[in-house]
């Protein structure tokens, strides 16, 4: 969809936000990097609002969901490894390295640099989903299924996951393709509280309008774009603009679409391979693995002492006056909340910022992305009409403090390429031709280079926070939102800090953390 244009170094720049609108959602187009939240992010998240969400408790649910392959003695000694204590092995959701490694020189090259260029501050881990990343370098893992006797994988999406399997077929499910969701029918009840008793779904090639009636609950999972679409087009949302729009608000909830982030990423960064690097096991094309390896340095790691205690300053004091006039948040309260629990999950080594490697036939590409951005735009509708996008604005880099991350991100990818044993990798004249600025460019230098070549992270939370309503909260802990008897989201949107690194995996936890939900209610009303 085509994003609201975005800061740049010379102007706005537009910037296309791409979504998966197909069975499995993102998880059938994205890069099927097995990350997860670490126990800081998920302690600051607990810390908003949210009891029972801090790291120790969320582990089991997306343990619940993952069967892992564990690394083979091949795999091992090329520079695999793992703790079998974090992980799943009876899960539908298939996580493993690829088979064979992917790159094993590389792999080696990248670890031992990273190692290097942070005075060995940042060390090698057996297991980057430990919930304790922060700090460390080690090969990565992908949501793949390794087929044991067929020794080939594949993507696991949701799809893959929960749909295709026969042993996950359901004769009370239907999915219906081809349709999208246009609202949902409400009925106030006794107190006040809004009860969905319907939902209005269309076909997106045109045609009449299906009206299903709900028995128990309806559960919104339309991702961070576009379930705050569905409820503002139910009349659920900030009731003011709503009425703009000739819909009748049935419940005032300002949060709705606010609190919309994404990470970025420097992406543009290629590097022609020398003549005598020879990598194996490297695929072209669709089958590329993107982060074979992963750096996720901490603040102390990129900024020193001195520089983190100034961003620790920064985050303390921020000014909520820009993301507060553009409609990011909906109070001041909001933003310094989350920039406080932000900076507290950088003092107990929550990743500052990630890195990470990807070989191809003839060039090497190192990425970096930002993790916890506290730049906030929203989401929201212009029209009734649900074949229409809403309005998706990030307000991408517009707070100093996620250009300070970025320009630290993009200085260290420089010394990688500069610094030997991964400088042996490359051409003598790549880090030169690549574009990115050099280790003695100027902060300025390197800040115009981020503003000009940034694109989003596709890593889309908080349109639905789960947060105190007083703070532009949308849903409980248990994933209802506030106001209703029976509407729950379990989506990305949910989330309302950036603390899951790459939100697939993270967002299976969620998932399970709302099917409990929706079990205990009814077994309650069963009773």
């Amino acid at each position: 969809m085509a994003g609201t244009p975005q800061v740049g170094s010379s102007g706005a720049r537009s910037l296309p936000l791409t979504y998966g609108s197909c069975l499995g959602g993102g998880s059938s187009i994205n890069a099927m990097m097995g990350a997860r939240p670490t126990f800081a992010g998920m302690s600051a998240l607990e810390a908003l609002g949210n009891p029972g969400w801090g790291w120790n408790d969320f582990l089991p649910y997306m343990q619940e969901s993952e069967t892992f392959t564990p690394p083979n003695p091949t795999q091992l000694a090329d520079g695999a490894n793992y703790i079998a204590a974090v992980h799943g092995f009876h899960g539908p959701v298939g996580v493993s390295f690829a088979q064979p490694l992917v790159a094993p020189a590389l792999q080696d090259a990248a670890k031992s640099t990273v190692q290097i260029v942070f005075d060995e501050s940042v060390t090698l881990t057996p297991d980057m989903g430990d919930g304790f990343s922060g700090g460390h370098v080690a090969s990565f893992y992908h949501h793949i299924h390794f087929n044991e006797t067929l020794q080939t994988d594949r993507r696991s999406s949701s799809a893959w996951s929960f749909l295709y399997p026969q042993s996950q077929q359901r004769t009370g499910l239907t999915v219906l393709t081809g349709h999208r969701v246009n609202s949902l029918v409400t009925s106030t009840r006794a107190g006040g509280n809004v009860t969905a008793t319907g939902v209005l779904v269309e076909p997106t090639a045109g045609g009449q309008i299906l009206a299903f009636n709900v028995s128990r609950e309806v559960v919104v999972t339309g991702g961070t774009l576009y379930s705050p679409a569905i409820l503002q087009r139910s009349g659920i949302g900030n009731a003011s603009y709503l009425q703009t729009l000739g819909i009748k608000p049935v419940l005032d909830l300002p949060g709705v679409g606010a609190n919309f982030q994404d990470q970025i990423l420097l992406t543009n960064v290629s590097f022609p391979l020398a003549p005598s690097a020879n990598f194996t096991n490297v695929t072209a094309g669709a089958d590329v693995l993107l982060g074979i390896v992963v750096a996720h340095p901490t603040a102390g790691d990129a900024l020193g002492q001195t520089g983190s205690a100034a961003l620790d300053n920064s985050l303390r004091t921020i000014s909520a006056e820009h993301p507060l006039s553009a409609g990011g948040v909906v109070n001041a309260q909001s933003l310094t909340t989350q920039a406080r629990l932000i900076a507290d999950a950088y003092k107990i080594d929550h990743p500052f910022f990630e890195i990470f490697f990807t070989p191809g036939s003839t060039a090497l590409e190192v990425w970096a992305q930002t993790i916890l951005p506290l730049s906030r735009g929203f989401i929201r509708i212009n029209t009734t009409d649900p074949s229409v996008d809403p309005i998706a604005d990030a307000q991408y880099l517009t707070l100093d403090v996620d250009i300070q991350v970025a320009v630290a991100a993009a200085r260290r990818i420089s010394r990688i390429a500069a610094m030997a044993p991964f400088s042996d990798l490359i051409t003598a004249t790549a880090l030169a031709n690549s574009g990115v600025p050099d280790v003695n460019a100027t902060d300025e230098q390197v800040r115009e280079w981020v503003l000009s070549t940034y694109t989003p992270g596709i890593h889309f939370v908080g349109s639905n926070a789960m947060m105190p309503k007083d703070l532009g909260g949308v849903v409980s802990p248990k994933l209802l939102v506030y106001g209703t008897t029976n509407i729950r989201i379990a989506d990305a949107s949910i989330v309302p800090m950036s603390v899951f690194p790459h939100t697939t995996l993270g967002l299976y936890g969620v998932a399970e953390r709302a099917a409990e939900a929706i079990l205990e209610t009814a077994g309650s009303k069963l009773a």
